[in-house]
């Protein structure tokens, strides 16, 4: 299908962005403010509040790397994702609203990532969930947004033998 910024630039899109970048950059506001840095506070049995600087990717990728390496890289890959999420917003199908809706949450947690980086070289992350002593990567809202997004690209992918969910629906 051929690229349509309007179809990019869709209702259902923008407002996805934007709801999961304030989400995400309003927690993390409210984390600086309220938590002190390495802090951690129960909330539930296996999950804390916390505050954690991460310099480096998911899970901690390249933060032992020097600066302008890890600044050439997320800048880099950064680039490529963008112009490939808002490429794909544009040439998906209008009736095929779960993959749009996903490329909306990556793109927006990518943002909200993004932010980060460049005003503070670093990404604040949060919710530490743990079971026992084995504690899973700490993250923030944004990562969420990327993983639920995902989550469902690769849901409505699958080719349902009975369809459980109406991942298609017709365009109006």
């Amino acid at each position: 299908m051929k690229f349509s910024l309007r179809s990019a630039l869709a209702p259902l899109h923008i407002w996805t962005v934007v709801i999961s970048v304030v989400l995400d950059q309003f927690s993390k506001w409210a984390v600086i403010q309220w938590i002190p840095l390495g802090t951690h506070i129960p909330l539930m049995p296996s999950l804390n509040l916390a505050h954690i600087k991460n310099r480096g990717a998911a899970f901690g990728m390249f933060h032992d790397m020097p600066n302008l390496f890890r600044a050439g890289f997320f800048g880099l890959v950064t680039i490529g994702c963008f112009y490939l999420l808002i490429y794909w917003l544009g040439t998906i199908p209008k009736q095929d609203r779960w993959q749009r809706f996903s490329l909306s949450l990556i793109l927006g947690g990518a943002i909200g990532n993004v932010i980060d980086r460049v005003l503070f070289g670093h990404v604040t992350d949060f919710v530490d969930f743990y079971i026992g002593e084995w504690h899973f990567a700490t993250f923030n809202i944004a990562d969420s947004a990327i993983t639920i997004g995902v989550t469902l690209m690769f849901i409505s992918m699958i080719p349902w033998p009975i369809k459980l969910f109406k991942f298609r629906t017709k365009a109006k």
